[in-house]
């Protein structure tokens, strides 16, 4: 089968691969979604690795599934105080191989009835669904109005909060507006960073104990304001990845949201997919077999 597999230097290419045949339920991948998290490997990543794991699938028996790419045995004491993503068991990969491939084994296999494509969305609606637990109501500022910053302005919204945005771009400024966003330059009681760089604008948009949730890896020539934590004793904190009750929860939530635009590649496609990531020329960017 074709998969998008990292060549040594960590490069991405289209090959054919050996199908895999260990444990799991085999899943004919439909569509994959490109995450932020792939992008950040790609140079990295081990030889011959492939990436991906927001997909919508199907199983022989035609039922429409996505996958959990990791796992956390939910019962250690880390799992306990909801940190599922750092218990050991989470570490281990539940698909081989990734998305960016034809065909997957996964031991983990979530039914999304007839949603179809759009079951690339699970996994990070589940990511945003489990992450919001930790920001408290109120007026929340979301740094960021990318495809993940609209899933959150309409998770906070659902919930009852006051929403606010910032961008530098404004066509992601508009769209995050008609979802039921505000801008304007007030404090905020915590705030959301689903923006590479930027923590320092949360961090100084916050009242005095609030709480800034960090969601994207933050860029590394970017320095933080410690000195505004500290003074000021805000609660900075991360959340990564989701738990099987939040894939439930997001199945369930799925055909309430407003989703945001893609733009579908195939693999043959994958390079000109990434740079268009990069280049912040496509919202989301999707790529089918």
């Amino acid at each position: 089968m074709r998969a998008v597999v990292l060549d040594p230097n960590g490069r991405p290419e289209l090959a054919d691969v050996v199908e895999p045949s260990g444990v799991g339920e085999l899943v004919q991948v439909l569509a994959c979604g490109l995450c932020g998290s792939d992008v950040e490997k790609l140079g990295h990543a081990s030889p011959a690795a492939v990436l991906g794991h927001e997909v919508a699938g199907v199983l022989e028996d035609g039922s429409y599934v996505t996958v959990m790419h990791r796992v956390p045995c939910g019962t250690c004491e880390r799992c306990r105080a909801g940190h599922e993503s750092t218990c050991d068991e989470f570490q281990q990969l539940r698909i081989d191989p990734g998305g960016f491939a034809e065909r997957l084994r996964a031991t983990h296999v979530v039914p999304i009835g007839a949603v179809g494509l759009d079951g690339i969305w699970i996994e990070p609606v589940a990511c945003v669904l489990r992450a919001a637990e930790r920001v408290a109501s109120g007026r929340v500022l979301v740094v960021g109005c990318g495809a993940v910053g609209q899933l959150w302005v309409q998770v906070l919204r659902r919930r009852g909060d006051e929403v606010v945005v910032k961008d530098l771009r404004a066509d992601r400024v508009e769209a995050a507006k008609r979802l039921g966003a505000r801008v304007d330059d007030g404090a905020v009681n915590a705030a959301v960073v689903t923006a590479h760089g930027g923590l320092n604008d949360a961090l100084g948009r916050v009242e005095p104990g609030g709480t800034v949730l960090v969601f994207a890896a933050p860029a590394e020539d970017v320095p933080v304001s410690v000195d505004t934590v500290y003074r000021r004793e805000l609660h900075v904190v991360g959340s990564r990845s989701a738990s099987p009750v939040h894939f439930s929860a997001a199945v369930a939530l799925l055909p309430e949201l407003d989703l945001p635009d893609v733009t579908t590649l195939p693999f043959e496609r994958f390079d000109e997919g990434v740079e268009l990531y990069r280049r912040g020329d496509a919202l989301k960017v999707v790529f089918t077999p």
